[in-house]
């Protein structure tokens, strides 16, 4: 190495190198103090350009130490802030015999720091540090950004974990599938067994990034709810696997149908689920959704209607249990009352009965009256509606009904609410001196001719139509001049 001859220090001289050090620098701290200097950095720079005032920087009495109170502001006197831990650095880092420091600050980062990256991660190295240590920052943010984010226990692991390239700068080809790089944790798993019952795949199914530990499966194809919440594996699976397995109710709990009163004997079906809930196996309620067992039928036994030994389907009508009651019923059987109990009677109770009588509401008069005044027949078939099929009599000795030929229309004048008053929208007012028996007018036997002139004289109406053109004196040409009367 070329030696040259440097300023004269306390009788010798100083020696400096002639080539150009080569600095290496992965943190901008040192052991040094910021206005010492370290021996291993090598000798003294040449001060060429520096103040020829030693004393401006130094003390007296040591060339290697700097005055206590020297200072630079160095944003103001170059243009360029000393941030972080470049404000603590000495020096002589950055400025010493490598060249114009102006050269490597273009550079960026790289021009003081190599890249142990080999420019796989580009060369913005702010993206992970910055200025106050070298140590890498936002990497949570930056891994967000790949197929693989970090999130619990995976934030604090080193990268090398998952990285094995990392400290050569590699990073990329990271495997994301669990179980690459958990095959310790999945080899100590047994108990339960993982690698017996086949789980080496898709730990996340039980397995959450915030800890190994108290993993929770997810039971989506049988939710374990109700009583089945928190019980041991091994409960249902017992074959000493987590392979599938039946998810019938009675596949687990044959020995409680087998118990339970009656469920063998009355060839209960298997299907538990019609009358227990996953809550507890008692109280069980049945849904007896095919005929709905309210109100005297709730809490009656199954026997009482199930009579064959078993629960298998039976009749729904009313009349295959009820019989008996129809039987006792006075007058049912002797005047053909339908089996459609339902008609009459409710769920409620057998009594009181009432007759859904739709075909023709029984209000007013006709409500309350005993059923034989309509079912003169001795049986409750169907009978005519029509009123005068009943009150055939009403009309006969009813003065002018017969005699004028009124119609059956008997509802024209009558109400059910009672047989008279009656009242006829008659289309002719009957006001004043019209106000008379019918048979006045209807003179003919009917009530579908009228007659003017029994009332009204030919020497009464002829003064008063003397002056009428076309004047006659007709029944028929009074109606039409005067049809209000």
């Amino acid at each position: 190495m070329a030696l040259r001859r440097n300023r004269k220090l306390n009788g010798s001289y100083i020696l400096l190198p002639a080539v150009t050090l080569a600095l290496v620098l992965v943190n901008c701290r040192s052991g040094a103090p910021r206005h010492g200097w370290n021996k291993k950095w090598g000798p003294l720079v040449p001060h060429h350009s520096f103040p020829a005032d030693c004393g401006i920087c130094h003390v007296p009495d040591r060339w290697d130490v700097l005055r206590d109170d020297f200072s630079f502001d160095h944003e103001k006197e170059t243009g360029y802030p000393l941030e972080g831990a470049h404000a603590q650095a000495a020096c002589l880092r950055c400025h010493n015999d490598r060249g114009p420091v102006h050269v490597y600050v273009m550079r960026g980062c790289g021009g003081c720091h190599p890249d142990p990256h080999t420019a796989t991660l580009g060369l913005d190295c702010r993206r992970c540090h910055e200025q106050t240590s070298w140590q890498p920052t936002g990497l949570i943010a930056e891994h967000a950004q790949t197929r693989f984010p970090l999130f619990g226990a995976h934030v604090a692991a080193p990268c090398e974990s998952c990285h094995p390239g990392a400290p050569a700068g590699q990073f990329r080809g990271a495997p994301t599938a669990c179980d690459l790089c958990h095959q310790a944790d999945l080899a100590r798993a047994t108990s339960p067994n993982h690698a017996a019952s086949g789980w080496t795949t898709h730990c996340d199914r039980c397995h959450t990034p915030v800890a190994w530990e108290q993993a929770q499966m997810v039971h989506d194809f049988f939710p374990l709810v109700g009583g089945h919440a928190g019980l041991n594996c091994t409960q249902c699976h017992t074959s000493g696997t987590f392979g599938p397995i039946p998810s019938t109710c009675y596949a687990c709990h044959a020995a409680d149908y087998q118990r339970a009163p009656d469920h063998a004997a009355l060839a209960f079906p298997q299907t538990c689920e019609q009358c227990h809930s996953t809550a507890a196996w008692r109280p069980a309620t049945f849904n007896h959704a095919i005929f709905p067992l309210t109100g005297g039928h709730a809490g009656l036994d199954c026997a009482r209607c199930h009579t064959g030994g078993t629960l298998g389907p039976i009749p729904s009508n009313c009349y295959s249990c009820h019989t008996t009651d129809y039987q006792r019923a006075p007058d049912h059987a002797a005047q053909a009352f339908p089996h459609t109990c339902e008609q009459c009677h409710s769920t409620a109770a057998w009594r009181p009965a009432t007759s859904q009588h739709t075909s023709f509401p029984l209000t007013a008069g006709h409500a309350g009256l005993a059923c034989t005044r309509c079912h003169t027949g001795g049986t409750f078939g169907p009978i005519p509606s029509t009123c005068y099929s009943c009150h055939t009599t009403n009309y006969q000795q009813a003065p002018d009904h017969a005699a004028l030929a009124f119609p059956h229309g008997c509802e024209q004048c009558h109400t059910t609410t009672a047989w008279l008053p009656a009242t006829f929208r008659h289309t002719f007012p009957l006001a004043g001196a019209h106000n008379v028996a019918c048979t006045q007018c209807h003179t003919g036997g009917n009530t579908s001719s009228f007659n003017c002139l029994t009332c009204h004289t030919r020497s009464a109406t002829a003064g008063a139509h003397d002056e009428v053109r076309g004047y006659t004196y007709d029944s028929q040409a009074c109606y039409r001049c005067h049809p209000g009367g």
